[in-house]
């Protein structure tokens, strides 16, 4: 049987110091420790990969740590050692998803009656609060408001809003942030290096990034790519974690702000024939447009981005209006949302890319707007040629009886005389407060 253990695992925090990204609760913490000032109850809540449990565990240990160092476990005592091993049963890890019965909570109630039979203090800790049925968060409530000398509960939750205001005013709140990604890569670093791990800097910032602020997904990721026997480049990230490449990104936001749907549908086959799903691609594409329109709004600073790719960027953003990426970025929603009632996710990608190729398809007020700020951007930039990459035909490149008809249907057409144009200038005004759209009716003036 193989003794293997996950890095995740591995690597778990043993004191406060070792947590990442949450100095704020683990310095209150200590502080409580160091002067005994404890509350009976806890509530962290959180994301993800933030550190909750691990907090709980080595609050649990440092409450009963006989030698504590400064507000940190010593781990070295016979109850850090006894509690890591679990030989004391004083410290209680429940997880509410499946015990969340009002039974489960009157046994709990009865149990905690009793002191601690190794320790100083009997630690609770309910992972996942928030599954409780609405019968146990009321069995729990006593328990929480006059609890049992030596008892402390710590309550860990992903769902703040689930857990009821009566169980909430009786906790010590604590908020874990998501990890940033710069503190992500430096964990995975020294994680890297004490694994003999070899990986180099830009992989390293790919696998925090794609983390999303949860450090047990990054440990996760880097687990699974440390199973490769050769030097870990991006190129290894991109295809085994499915993340999206950034020159993808560029050249489909190209096509896009060129309205050439034929190369925009052509980039997006070649996304999927690769494997990847819709949704990587929906999320990607997402995120890159934001960064377009933060390159375009503000002074934002990509640390994500090499030289080469924030040039890249800022010519990407230059190509499209702040409308026009808004605009995607709404579609997009929209198709995420759809895609999950539907069994061929790719007919909604295809008509996606239509309507962010041709805003004209849609009649919605917002591609309205969008059609509007792509000409005042052209006119802005002296450049008044066609929206769309395919040119309208020439009248004297038809065949000669297609030619005489059009021309017929031409004259026929009725030209204004210089009297009707003033009247219907003089009427303007009017005309326009006429429409009941507002924004049309901005626009018109």
């Amino acid at each position: 049987m193989s003794n293997h253990m996950a890095l995740y695992r591995k690597w778990r925090p043993m004191t406060f110091d070792d947590v990442v990204g949450q100095e704020y609760v683990t310095k209150t913490l200590k502080n409580e420790v160091v002067t005994g000032k404890i509350s009976h109850a806890f509530l962290f809540c959180g994301g993800r990969g933030t550190g909750k449990t691990s907090t709980a565990r080595i609050l649990s240990r440092a409450l009963n740590c006989t030698s504590p160092e400064n507000g940190n476990p010593c781990n070295k005592c016979e109850t850090c050692k006894g509690i890591l091993s679990g030989e004391i049963l004083d410290i209680i890890e429940i997880v509410a998803a499946s015990n969340n019965g009002v039974d489960n909570i009157r046994e709990l109630r009865d149990e905690a009656r009793f002191c601690a039979a190794n320790a100083k203090y009997k630690v609770y800790i309910i992972d996942e609060v928030h599954m409780l049925s609405t019968g146990a968060f009321n069995a729990l409530l006593k328990l929480l408001e006059e609890p049992p000398e030596g008892v402390i509960f710590i309550l860990a939750t992903t769902e703040t809003h689930k857990v009821p205001l009566t169980i909430l005013s009786r906790c010590q709140r604590f908020d874990f942030r998501r990890i940033t990604t710069d503190d992500i890569a430096s964990r995975l670093l020294y994680v890297a290096k004490q694994e003999g791990i070899k990986i180099d800097d830009e992989s390293i910032r790919l696998v925090a990034k794609s983390s999303d602020g949860a450090l047990r997904d990054a440990l996760g990721f880097l687990e699974q790519l440390s199973a490769l026997d050769s030097d870990i480049k991006p190129r290894d990230v991109y295809n085994l974690l499915g993340i999206t490449e950034k020159t993808f990104l560029y050249q489909t936001t190209r096509a896009i702000a060129l309205n050439d749907i034929k190369r925009a549908l052509s980039m997006l086959d070649e996304y999927l024939s690769q494997g990847k799903n819709a949704a990587n691609f929906i999320d990607s594409m997402t995120e890159y447009f934001r960064s377009l329109l933060m390159c375009q709004l503000t002074d934002a600073v990509f640390s994500e981005y090499t030289k080469e790719e924030l040039e890249e960027l800022c010519l990407a953003s230059s190509e499209m209006s702040s409308s026009k990426l808004i605009y995607c970025i709404e579609i997009l929603t929209k198709t995420a949302s759809t895609l999950k009632y539907m069994t061929n996710d790719r007919v909604m990608l295809d008509v996606a890319i239509i309507k962010m190729c041709t805003p004209g398809y849609s009649q919605d007020p917002e591609a309205m707007d969008v059609r509007i700020a792509e000409l005042e951007r052209k006119i802005a930039n002296g450049n008044l040629g066609s929206a769309n990459t395919q040119e309208s035909t020439p009248l004297e490149t038809l065949p000669q009886e297609q030619s005489k008809t059009l021309q017929k249907k031409l004259e026929k057409i009725h030209k204004p005389t210089s009297e009707e144009f003033k009247r219907i200038e003089e009427k303007w005004p009017e005309i326009c407060r006429a429409t009941k759209n507002i924004k049309l009716m901005i626009a018109l003036e």
